[in-house]
């Protein structure tokens, strides 16, 4: 079964009928609690190691052949 645009339109036509008066917006349809974790830096620059072994770079940049005329 697939729906028609016009299918579509009357289903939210009857979802903003519905009285929604009293009831709390959610963020999630289940109560979950995020852990977070501290915004710190785990892992160390390794820009000149990575680039070591790139075939052409320059300024800290990665070169690459043009692909498009």
């Amino acid at each position: 079964m697939s729906l028609t645009p016009d299918d579509v339109l009357r289903l939210v036509d009857q979802m903003r009928r519905v009285d929604t008066t009293g009831v709390e917006p959610m963020a999630h349809a289940a109560e979950v609690i995020q852990r977070f974790r501290p915004d710190a830096v785990r892992d160390t620059n390794q820009r000149e190691l990575y680039q070591s072994v790139a075939p052409a770079v320059e300024e800290g940049l990665y070169l690459v052949p043009k692909v498009i005329e």
